[in-house]
C-alpha cells in the first residue's frame, strides 16, 4: 500500500477534487422562494487543475490523472 509523502501514513485512495460547471434554472416559486432546477450535467472548467488530496493529511499530492494513478498502484515513491 502506497505512503502519502506529506504525511507517511498508508493510504488505499486519494481524494480527488475538480471545479465544475453546472447548470440551473432559478425561479421564483409561488410560495414566494427560490427554485433550482438543475438542467445539465457538470462540465470541467479550463484551466484550473484536478486536485488529488490525501485522506488523512488533506495535502495535495498530485494534479495529474496519470501521477495519481501511478501512485496508488505503487510506481510513483
Amino acid at each position: 500500500m502506497p505512503k502519502c509523502p506529506k504525511c507517511g501514513k498508508e493510504i488505499d485512495y486519494l481524494w480527488n477534487y475538480l471545479a465544475v460547471w453546472e447548470e440551473y434554472k432559478l425561479t421564483i416559486g409561488r410560495d414566494g422562494y427560490e427554485q433550482y432546477e438543475f438542467i445539465d450535467d457538470s462540465a470541467p472548467v479550463d484551466g484550473i487543475d484536478n486536485e488529488y488530496v490525501c485522506p488523512e493529511c488533506h495535502k495535495v499530492l498530485f494534479t495529474d490523472d496519470e501521477d495519481a494513478i501511478n501512485f496508488l498502484k505503487g510506481n510513483i515513491k
